[in-house]
């Protein structure tokens, strides 16, 4: 597991880095402008001069069954969105995913991906991501607040037709491969490393 969590670094840190590079190449002379890749086929890289982190990942938990063109039964609760904050060293990754095989990503430190369900890697390991979650659930406790996780620590932020529920893990247990948790976030680690895929090419 030390070798697989350490592979799943690596890609993380190397998508952060890529991404941040991206959005710092990116600038523009206008502080509110949004820059977007101007290529339709790549997921959009956006940074703007204002961090707008707080706005998108609020925003992601707004989406409703209805806004994502979903018919969820009313007899049970059903996952259809999945929200994983992966705090890093005082920074936050979050990797929100839809059972619509829509995905992103959100970085605390400015910047992120958005559309990277367009392509059908992303749009798969999205649903398998958000699919996977609804075996979670008897893990979750419903919420009414939705705070970023603290130290070392990963988050997963179930969105139902029946609220929020949340569940969370420090990385140390994912490290010594004693978490429940563990292939969630291997899950989790595959859309970010799908995303990093499709936005290099």
């Amino acid at each position: 597991m030390k070798i697989t969590y350490i592979i799943i670094g690596i890609f993380l840190v190397g998508g952060l880095v890529f991404y941040l590079t991206i959005c710092g190449n990116k600038s523009t002379a206008n502080n509110n402008q949004t820059v977007a890749d101007q290529d339709t086929t790549k997921p959009k890289v956006h940074q703007t001069k204002e961090n707008t982190f707080e706005g998108l990942r609020n925003m992601a938990f707004t989406a409703t069954p209805e806004q994502l063109g979903l018919s969820l039964p009313t007899d049970k609760t059903v996952v259809y969105g999945v929200v994983m904050d992966w705090e890093m060293g005082g920074a936050t990754a979050t990797t929100v995913s839809y059972q619509t095989g829509d995905a992103s990503l959100y970085l605390s430190s400015g910047g992120g991906v958005i559309g990277g369900g367009q392509h059908q890697n992303v749009n798969s390991a999205a649903k398998q991501f958000v699919s996977l979650a609804q075996t979670f659930l008897d893990k979750t406790t419903k919420t009414e607040k939705t705070p970023l996780p603290s130290t070392d620590e990963v988050k997963f932020y179930f969105l139902t037709n029946k609220g929020v529920f949340v569940g969370q893990e420090t990385i140390k247990n994912f490290e010594n491969n004693s978490s429940f948790w563990l292939k969630l976030f291997e899950e989790g680690n595959n859309i970010l490393t799908e995303l990093r895929k499709t936005s290099e090419k």
